[in-house]
């Protein structure tokens, strides 16, 4: 689940940058216009960073990003605290995490949860 994880990390991230570059002018893939070179050397990519995510975890994702959370659905939670709301998450929550066995999701916002590499949680 660790490695699902880093991995939708960086699949949000990419997802974050494409949207940044829609909002410069790059056409949506969705749109009218055929696509460019350059959308389909970016959905190529997309696709194999998507290979190491279990469906339901994918799916998880895809359905946070089109809801109120579409900017940042994956976040760390760091000395107790879950980076999307700052709201203190419960031990058995961090238990939950430590163990990285399945998908944790914070209590209070919703958004699905991981340790950083390295981390102490205090709580």
């Amino acid at each position: 689940m660790k490695k699902q994880m880093s991995l939708l990390s960086k699949l949000q991230s990419f997802d974050s940058q494409m949207d940044a570059m829609y909002k410069a002018g790059l056409p949506h893939p969705d749109g009218p216009r055929k696509l460019t070179r350059k959308q389909k050397l970016l959905a190529t990519e997309r696709e194999s960073l998507t290979q190491g995510i279990s469906n339901r975890l994918l799916h998880t994702y895809e359905r946070m990003r089109e809801s109120r959370l579409k900017s940042n659905p994956v976040v760390p939670a760091t000395n107790g605290v879950c980076h999307g709301c700052y709201v203190v998450v419960t031990k058995s929550v961090v238990m939950e995490l430590r163990r990285g066995q399945k998908l944790v999701l914070c209590e209070h916002c919703g958004r699905i949860l991981f340790l950083d590499d390295g981390d102490t949680v205090c709580s």
